[in-house]
């Protein structure tokens, strides 16, 4: 991603996508007044899922239990919590979108229902390329996503023991 994140700055690019090696997370970064951030997981899913319930997408809206809770928000009388992992994610009778904070998206459950990071990705240039020609940024996006839900702060925390 430090390659990405050079080349984008040096070409003003306005959105860095990159899939994993087997593509089945997505990742985003995004410029900023101190440079390019990476998006965490978390805010990516809002991302998607504010671009898909904006579509009108039916169906259950589901993120895992170490997730950030704003989906539930989001989607109302469609969210759902699973337990952790996308194998439980997958198996939601209804699912319209699920997300897991690690940067696993399933945008696309009637085609792939497992983390698919290559229809992620397509779906976040959709509404990077949407935004960009209303004359606004995904920034802006999320930022319409906490004033109409709330600010949800959410970050990975690990902890190393050399004697347990």
């Amino acid at each position: 991603m430090d390659l990405a994140l050079a080349l984008a700055a040096e070409v003003k690019a306005d959105i860095v996508v990159a899939n994993d090696p087997d593509a089945d997370r997505c990742a985003v970064g995004l410029p900023g007044p101190h440079g390019w951030k990476m998006l965490r997981g978390d805010e990516v899913g809002a991302l998607l899922a504010q671009h898909l319930l904006g579509q009108g997408k039916q169906g259950v809206y589901a993120q895992s239990i170490v997730s950030s809770s704003l989906l539930g928000s989001m989607a109302a009388a469609a969210g759902q919590e699973t337990l952790t992992g996308f194998k439980w994610i997958g198996r939601i009778p209804g699912l319209a979108f699920g997300y897991e904070e690690a940067l696993g998206y399933c945008v696309d459950p009637d085609h792939v229902k497992d983390k698919d990071g290559v229809s992620a990705l397509l779906l976040v240039c959709e509404l990077a390329a949407s935004v960009k020609a209303q004359g606004r940024t995904l920034r802006d996006v999320l930022d319409d996503v906490a004033q109409a839900h709330g600010l949800y702060a959410t970050d990975q925390l690990s902890v190393r023991f050399s004697d347990l």
